[in-house]
């Protein structure tokens, strides 16, 4: 744009000091240039090195189209060796030292306009940046306290179910109360930690689940066994506290077996591209004919999951269940390289 100001400028001048060709291509032409090389280059000066008010911007660029202009007609006259009252004595060259302070004026003023153009769209994209970073900031906080309430709302869940089942078994067999207690003491030391993290690895998850399991045998008097193919790299991927233990409280409440046949909890993981995918599987009855209709997919907890899943991936976390046949198999898709995050603690 800068560019195209000055080559039409330059023109119109020419064009406006003579009508001689030659003249105009070998005389006029040079020193028209040097005008405006040396207007311009005294007015960027005076943008880039000062807040320079615009009679400053029309006042330097005309004195320096002027001293240019004189120093380019010297320079052609020494070439042609032309005595200077001659020169000077020329209709074109008196008219040039008339126009050089307007053409001075006409660069300052233009680039002034320029240059306060550029600052109004930078003033305009770094409001809109700020806003875009205030937006994306009360979005995170937003999304924060959301997770935080659904973390809260796990914990005593919980606990009051346990207390509760613990209260139950002191009534029915103290001596297995007590076995339980210690159940119990184990699960807590493992679950009440874990909550108040923003992520867990899955080893932690499966050493949750394995003492939730020891201590719902205990209390049901039902044997529950768990067995995990876990490989080494994916034990350390990081899930969010209580989605593991979740998915196997739902196995658990809904997919035990008919009569007094243990629970088989299959718990399984492995990457998959971008992708880890973690499975939970039973060996009960599996889901009813509608799954959509059914418990296993619209209780509190799996929708508790769902959203928190929902909050902390965005549409990179998935969570399906289906018939294994026998039992269900709850698997949850995670994305891999947000598994290997460092956690934060809150």
């Amino acid at each position: 744009m800068l560019a195209s100001f000055a080559f039409g400028l330059a023109a119109l001048v020419v064009v406006l000091a003579t009508r001689n060709p030659r003249m105009a291509m070998f005389q006029v032409l040079p020193v028209v240039v040097a005008m405006l090389l040396g207007g311009g280059a005294c007015a960027l000066w005076l943008l880039r090195r000062t807040r320079a008010p615009l009679w400053m911007l029309l006042a330097g660029p005309s004195l320096a189209t002027t001293a240019s202009m004189l120093a380019a007609v010297l320079l052609l006259a020494m070439s042609h060796n032309k005595m200077l009252g001659m020169v000077f004595s020329r209709p074109v060259v008196e008219r040039g030292l008339l126009a050089a302070p307007l053409l001075g004026a006409l660069v300052g003023g233009g680039l002034w306009l320029l240059e306060r153009a550029r600052q109004r769209e930078r003033a305009v994209w770094a409001a809109q940046q700020l806003a875009r970073a205030h937006g994306q900031h009360l979005q995170h906080e937003r999304t924060l306290a959301q997770l935080q309430l659904l973390q809260a709302q796990i914990e005593p869940h919980f606990i009051y179910n346990t207390l509760a089942n613990l209260r139950q078994l002191v009534k029915l067999d103290s001596a297995r109360a007590l076995q339980m207690l210690d159940h119990l003491i184990r699960y807590f030391k493992l679950a009440l930690p874990g909550f108040r993290a923003d992520r867990l690895p899955l080893r932690d998850e499966l050493a949750l689940v394995q003492a939730y399991l020891d201590l719902l045998s205990e209390r049901m008097g039902r044997p529950m066994n768990l067995r995990a193919e876990v490989p080494e790299p994916v034990a350390g991927a990081m899930l969010l506290p209580g989605a593991l233990l979740c998915l196997a409280e739902n196995a658990v409440k809904h997919g035990l077996p008919d009569g007094e046949a243990a629970l088989e909890l299959r718990i399984s993981a492995h990457r998959a591209g971008p992708s880890w995918l973690l499975s939970v599987r039973d060996n009960g009855a599996g889901l009813p004919s509608h799954p959509e209709a059914g418990p296993r997919g619209t209780g509190t907890g799996l929708a508790n999951l769902r959203e928190r899943l929902r909050l902390s991936y965005g549409d990179a976390a998935t969570l399906h269940l289906h018939n294994a046949n026998p039992g269900c198999e709850a698997v949850l898709t995670l994305p891999w390289e947000e598994a290997h995050a460092r956690p934060d603690r809150r």
